[in-house]
């Protein structure tokens, strides 16, 4: 263990590069997903459990502050963290991190049919993270809260509207929101197993009437829609996040890229991915030079950044690269995707006194710029669905079932890339976390010990920063 520690310190500078960034490949990945361990470790240390909230936003400046599943304002983040956890798990096959994503997953069971004003928002909280685990340990009552959620959602859908309902406040009618497009996966997984067949229908009408009606000509698109619930008409097309009506809200713009591509993997509507293209292509056409936009395409003057918005994208195109019509679109959106990886990485890593992955996301109109659960969520999970496109290995669709490494895998291949310290330093575009980062395992073996799981100390293992 102290051999990987002093390896990692030589392997790693103090310094973030301000010149452009590098696309990230597999190096990066790896040095990357050892800064994400230490900073979701500090945040378990902090924390110590669901008790004390679940983490979303300001955890660039220190500790997160945190909110709870029940919040009708910030409640829809709950799963990201315990989503976090599990991606670790499936980075590592640490037993480690599948005890934390097991107790961090479990108090949310309830929102898979609480009633909320926020309703579609539980295929983010439940999908992240019970989805998570479905597809990691197969875990039946895990399947089970999925099943509940499909159940939820369905009861939303208004066949007149042809969509699912997305908030149960404020003026609107029946308001539908390009954030849902992020939510449909109980549906869509659900028709297949065990749910309702009528399911991925509903899934797929939904997806129909948000590329109608929130997806504009050009690709880009509104925030909201509005309907008579009664006649199905279009009332409005408005924003609540963004900048204007008539504006482009990144993280919105993001949400649909991604909402897209998995609308196509489900359903295999050819429709689906022709929009999932026309959104993407918006999004990186109206890119600034150093890959990472603006909060909203179109706010004045020089706006701030939106890390969540580009790690989202990100995540959506790794997805896109490997369904695009054409080899040339395959290529061309996974030069994308690690461009902007490869700037958030080299850029916009938070730092070591704080507990989060990024900093400078961006929450919408009048926020401030700060961590953000969901942009570390992503970014996490862009980067092992990058690192799947670049061994050749096909990705994972919603909850299907995904092998877990043995964890002296992921050590071995870390030990490989500690080797290569050299093309590391000059990458010259890292934190100090490796200290930070020794200390973290025996914050998480105190953790585990807390819990009373029974870990063997030869199952741990540190990645290299």
């Amino acid at each position: 263990m102290q051999y990987l520690a002093l390896i990692a310190c030589a392997s790693i500078t103090c310094l973030m590069s301000q010149a452009s960034a590098a696309p990230l490949d597999s190096q990066g990945i790896a040095t990357d997903l050892s800064f994400v361990e230490t900073q979701v470790t500090k945040t378990l240390t902090s924390l110590g459990s669901p008790a004390s909230g679940y983490p979303v936003s300001g955890g660039d400046s220190g500790t997160w502050t945190t909110t709870s599943p029940s919040s009708g304002s910030q409640g829809w983040t709950t799963g990201f963290f315990p989503g976090q956890l599990w991606l670790l798990y499936q980075a590592t096959g640490s037993p480690q991190w599948l005890a934390a994503a097991r107790q961090w997953t479990a108090p949310l069971a309830s929102q898979a049919s609480a009633p909320r004003v926020d309703p579609t928002d539980i295929g983010f909280i439940i999908g992240t993270s019970f989805g998570n685990g479905y597809r990691l340990t197969g875990d039946p009552s895990y399947k089970g809260v999925l099943t509940t959620a499909g159940q939820s959602l369905a009861s939303l859908y208004n066949s007149n509207v042809g969509a699912v309902r997305s908030w149960t406040f404020g003026p609107w009618q029946f308001p539908v929101i390009v954030d849902s497009m992020m939510t449909l996966g109980p549906l869509q997984w659900g028709a297949g197993n065990g749910g309702s067949p009528a399911w991925a229908g509903i899934a797929s009408t939904h997806a129909q009437t948000v590329t109608t009606n929130i997806v504009r000509s050009d690709g880009s698109t509104f925030q909201l829609s509005n309907f008579d619930p009664t006649s199905g008409a279009l009332l409005s097309q408005e924003t609540f996040a963004g900048y204007s009506d008539s504006s482009t809200w990144a993280r919105g713009q993001a949400w649909a890229l991604y909402g897209f591509v998995q609308a196509y993997q489900t359903s295999d509507d050819p429709a689906f991915l022709t929009t999932a293209e026309e959104v993407a292509n918006y999004f990186v056409d109206h890119l600034p030079a150093n890959d990472i936009p603006p909060w909203d395409f179109d706010a004045p003057g020089t706006p701030p950044v939106d890390t969540s918005a580009a790690a989202i994208a990100a995540d959506g195109l790794v997805m896109l690269s490997t369904v695009a019509g054409t080899s040339a679109l395959k290529a061309q959106y996974l030069e994308d995707a690690e461009n902007i990886l490869g700037s958030l990485s080299s850029s916009y890593l938070g730092p070591a006194s704080g507990e989060s992955v990024l900093f400078d996301g961006f929450p919408g109109r009048n926020g401030t710029s700060t961590a953000l659960i969901y942009g570390d969520y992503y970014f996490t999970e862009a980067l092992l669905r990058l690192q799947n496109v670049l061994d050749g290995k096909p990705g994972w669709v919603l909850y299907s079932p995904t092998t877990v490494p043995e964890p002296s895998t992921w050590t071995m291949m870390l030990i490989g890339f500690a080797g290569l310290g050299g093309a590391m330093l000059h990458r010259a575009r890292r934190n100090a976390a490796t200290v930070a980062g020794h200390e973290s395992l025996s914050s998480l073996q105190q953790i585990v010990n807390t819990e009373q799981v029974d870990v063997p100390m030869s199952g741990r293992r540190r990645m290299i920063r």
